[in-house]
């Protein structure tokens, strides 16, 4: 037995489209439950009904966009974006400045990536027109390029200052002050993305050929140096780099840019801890951080890590707090790159398992493509070449830890070849109890515990979200990027890494009304914030036409995302 509540209107997200049910709710045994429901559709068709049955009649309904962008823009202006990109571009007598074209690239790219040709009627769409007052059509794509080319970038001719350089700089002290940032923990690493500049193009000196990581290897690529806070996870440094440098030689020119943002913003280096993966560690490059004078944590080569403390048994491991669930870790000096540091061994289950998961799976799939291989090298008709067959033996074996596993011979019979191969049990067992799940680490803090250690080095995985973000689409999206001048893809990169500190920003006040929300989640409730504007006949003869403005039913969750973003008050704001 039910009692009913009453009826609401609620959208759904289908796809790109919103449509609309009339839902009734009631308590059944206690508890809130959706009883009935009727679907209306799109919000075209919500105002067609509108118009037959009720009075007065709408002349038209407008849906607009609000949720996401209007909280991206509140965060703009309560982190000091908006008054950092004004300070540096300021507003011209009429229409938009440099600052707005800047801000509305990284506010579409995060709510709907696409080409700037796609911008306008977007920007139509959405609660920032009513805001900015600004017309749609000042928003066209060769008005992002016109005022992008007044933005002077580094390389460029006759250029004597960077204004990317020095806004990443003023954007850092604003954050300070504002005590958004912790100053302590600074997480780097590296990625590449491809673009689709031609070959022929003459006038790039950014995409190069190199090895993606994204396996697009057809293409040229950029390269992506980042440092994020290690706690807030907002950008602090970032660095456009070609293509065709690799991750250990990039470190010094980001190194250096890291160290001018500290002096800069008057941050001791001795205050601050650098972390980074395996992929930077180099001794040129720990000769080069002893000079800094800053503090670092780097994950080591397993190689160059000592042996005795890398095949330490896991049960000689102490084990960590409950803020590391099962994570063992132990810290000894050692002698590495001809000084001595503070080495940390560590071991994750979780990690183990992954790693495990990947290695069976691979190793399945090789150990059937070897089998028809040698099948098809056993018909008659085969007429692969020794070369060829060797190639893509290496090919198949250069997933990780497979080349140790497997074990093969190729002879030659009968001017026919032959293949044979095995699996090392031996190899796999010593896999199992000393390799899969442990990170060796290396640092210069002689006095931190082996778990201060691993929690500060666990602020690196940011980094490597941010990267999925930004690949995968799911935050932010970089790509597809068409630009074919360094200056362009520099312009690119710097709106697209302050978007990920205006997300790090408003999720983390979001953290507040929904603990344990993901980036993902907080996107997808945002979303479905929207506002519609029903426009009505004047009350007599003579007189505007009365307009009325109502937000989408909202569920409880999306209700305290939008008190604490500050969405309630956002018609009354003004740019």
């Amino acid at each position: 037995m039910y009692y009913p509540i009453m009826a609401s209107l609620i959208s759904k997200k289908k796809g790109n489209k919103l449509y609309y049910y009339v839902v009734e709710s009631a308590r059944v045994e206690g508890k809130p439950r959706i009883v009935q429901q009727t679907y209306l559709g799109t919000a075209d068709r919500l105002a067609d009904l509108i118009k037959e049955h009720t009075a007065p009649i709408p002349l038209s309904a407008i849906t607009r966009e609000f949720g996401l962008p209007g909280a991206l823009w509140l965060a703009a202006q309560r982190s000091g974006v908006w008054d950092v990109l004004k300070s540096m571009w300021p507003e011209p007598r009429s229409g938009p400045s440099i600052a707005h074209y800047l801000l509305l690239a990284v506010i579409h790219r995060i709510c709907q990536p696409g080409p700037k040709t796609e911008v306008a009627d977007w920007y139509r769409s959405t609660i920032l027109q009513p805001l900015w007052f600004l017309s749609p059509e000042r928003f066209r794509s060769q008005d992002f390029w016109d005022a992008f080319d007044q933005i002077q970038v580094e390389h460029d001719e006759h250029v004597g200052s960077d204004e990317l350089e020095e806004a990443q700089l003023r954007l850092l002290a604003a954050w300070k002050e504002k005590q958004l940032v912790s100053r302590r923990l600074l997480a780097y690493d590296t990625t590449n993305f491809y673009i689709w500049t031609a070959s022929t193009n003459q006038r790039n000196h950014l995409a190069q050929r190199g090895h993606n990581k994204q396996g697009r290897h057809n293409l040229r690529q950029v390269g992506l140096s980042y440092a994020l806070d290690g706690e807030s996870g907002i950008s602090l440094c970032h660095h456009v780099y070609a293509g065709n440098v690799a991750d250990v030689a990039e470190l010094p020119q980001a190194l250096d840019r890291i160290l001018r943002m500290l002096d800069r913003n008057q941050i001791a280096r001795s205050t601050v801890t650098l972390v980074f993966d395996k992929g930077t560690a180099a001794l040129d490059n720990t000769l080069l951080l002893k000079e800094a004078g800053i503090g670092w944590i780097s994950a080591l080569p397993w190689n160059q890590a000592p042996v005795e403390l890398r095949e330490r048994d896991i049960e000689t491991l102490p084990l960590c707090s409950s803020d590391q669930p099962g994570v063992h870790a132990i810290a000894e000096r050692a002698l590495v790159h001809g000084d001595h540091y503070l080495c940390v061994l560590k071991y994750s289950a979780s990690f183990a398992s992954e790693q495990l998961h990947s290695v069976t799976t691979s190793l399945a799939k090789v150990l059937q493509s070897l089998r028809r291989l040698s099948l098809d090298l056993a018909k008659p008709g085969s007429r692969l070449k020794e070369t060829q067959i060797r190639n893509k033996i290496q090919r198949w074996l250069s997933v990780q830890f497979l080349e140790d596993l497997i074990s093969w011979k190729l002879h030659s019979e009968n001017e026919r070849w032959h293949l044979q191969f095995d699996f090392n049990h031996a190899a796999f067992q010593k896999l199992l109890t000393h390799r899969l799940g442990r990170t060796v680490l290396l640092t210069n803090r002689m006095d931190w515990t082996a778990e201060q250690v691993v929690s500060a080095y666990s602020g690196q995985q940011q980094v490597e979200q941010v990267f999925r973000g930004l690949k995968d689409g799911d935050w932010l999206g970089w790509g597809p990027m068409y630009h074919w001048t360094d200056s362009k893809i520099r312009i690119h990169a710097f709106y697209c890494m302050l978007g990920i500190s205006l997300l790090k920003y408003i999720h983390k006040q979001s953290q507040s009304a929904w603990p344990g929300l993901t980036m993902e989640q907080m996107l997808d409730e945002l979303r479905q914030i929207q506002q519609f504007v029903l426009l009505y006949p004047p009350q007599g003869e003579k007189g505007p036409p009365r307009a009325a403005v109502v937000r989408s039913k909202q569920t409880l969750p999306q209700q305290q995302l939008a008190k604490i973003l500050g969405l309630d008050d956002l018609p009354t704001q003004r740019s």
